[in-house]
């Protein structure tokens, strides 16, 4: 999930370096089940990802790369900023997933914000994909020019007819993401020319939250399909939440949600 931009590249890092251990408790919160059905519905309902070549762009701990292996994709790299949410990454797949299939797993260290691909990229990546994966990434940008670069390399790396999918913030003044009902919460606001800074805390049961520091640009976590189209996405949607099993379940506790969800899956087809 980690990416770095004109906020300090080494303070993302960090944080997440320091709390990968104690990331994957976000699967246990309401947020992480809804997150995780919605977005397996999203990237592989329609069976897309059968056989699929897959790029996990700020990949972190592999939890969505899992998915879309579950779900029959072929391959993934996961490309991320911190070795630690990759080592962490690879333990859990090797123990969940036994030596052969995460051997379909491939990890490399990177800059999402940077070249990928060519001369100055990273090297063993194979575009172009049938699937490219962002998630999170999207919520540690302040900078118009990061986020341009880091849609660059979204461009350059999915085929002609392959899809997008990301996990991005809405608002995190909503009051789903203040109140802590589904998990995580946001708190700290602070608005700048184009968007906001924020903090955000996952409890963890039994050790230290997870705190990290966000910075959304408005462009993003308004919903604006102006980025996908700019770099040659069409058809853009957003995944409904009512589509999440945990929602259909008990759509009286995801009221607040529906109303004002604090994210979406959106996915696109490259044209």
């Amino acid at each position: 999930m980690a990416s770095s931009s004109s906020t300090e590249f080494a303070q993302v890092k960090k944080e997440y370096d320091e709390q990968a251990p104690s990331y994957n408790a976000l699967l246990k919160l309401p947020f992480g089940v809804l997150e995780s059905q919605l977005f397996i519905s999203a990237a592989a309902g329609d069976g897309f990802c059968k056989n699929a070549s897959v790029l996990d762009l700020g990949g972190g701990t592999g939890l969505r790369a899992r998915q879309v292996l579950e779900a029959g994709a072929a391959r993934v790299d996961v490309v991320d900023i911190s070795d630690e949410m990759m080592a962490v990454g690879k333990r859990d797949a090797e123990v969940l997933m036994g030596p052969q299939e995460s051997g379909r797993l491939r990890w490399f260290h990177g800059d999402v914000s940077k070249p990928l691909f060519g001369e100055q990229g990273v090297v063993g990546l194979c575009p172009p994909y049938d699937l490219v994966m962002a998630n999170w990434i999207f919520d540690h940008i302040d900078s118009p020019d990061v986020l341009e670069a880091l849609w660059r390399n979204i461009a350059a790396a999915v085929r002609p007819g392959g899809r997008f999918v990301g996990v991005r913030a809405c608002d995190p003044r909503c009051e789903a993401m203040k109140t802590g009902k589904y998990g995580p919460t946001c708190q700290d606001f602070v608005e700048f020319a184009g968007g906001i800074y924020y903090s955000s805390t996952i409890p963890v049961s039994g050790a230290p939250s997870v705190h990290l520091e966000n910075a959304s640009l408005q462009v993003s976590y308004s919903g604006s399909t102006e980025m996908h189209e700019r770099y040659g996405f069409c058809d853009v949607k957003s995944e409904p939440c009512e589509n999440a099993e945990v929602v259909k379940s008990d759509p009286g506790f995801w009221q607040l949600w529906i109303e004002r969800p604090g994210f979406v899956v959106v996915k696109a087809q490259k044209r």
